[in-house]
């Protein structure tokens, strides 16, 4: 296994929380899949939770050489399976960018807390 590329990044939760407040549901749908708006939307600290996800697609676009390469937030998503393990799928131009850079996997962290949320991830191909 070959890393390729190497993504972190810290928000505060309040800057995610006035986005949402101020923009709503555009907010919503120019950033996040619906299944990440329904995941983090049934959490009792839905904000921290929207927090690390926008932490974890930043780091991602990170990896992918930033958001110029004609990237969008919701081409990046954040999968969090029931037993808590935090993956990533690629869609669109997205995934046409991680194809070129020949990553077949993301290693990915997430942190959160009531005034922070935090993710590093680690893109890897052979």
């Amino acid at each position: 296994m070959l890393i390729i590329a190497i993504g972190t990044e810290v928000i505060e939760c309040v800057r995610i929380g006035k986005m949402i407040e101020r923009h709503g549901e555009l907010f919503l749908e120019r950033v996040y899949t619906f299944a990440e708006v329904a995941y983090c939307s049934e959490r009792s600290t839905a904000t921290q939770h929207f927090s690390a996800m926008w932490a974890a697609k930043e780091a991602v676009m990170k990896t992918l050489g930033g958001r110029r390469n004609n990237l969008r937030w919701n081409q990046v998503e954040i999968f969090i399976d029931g037993a808590g393990a935090t993956s990533v799928r690629l869609a669109g131009a997205a995934r046409q960018r991680g194809e070129m850079l020949n990553i077949s996997a993301f290693q990915i962290s997430l942190g959160r807390c009531r005034t922070h949320a935090t993710a590093f991830v680690i893109a890897t191909g052979s």
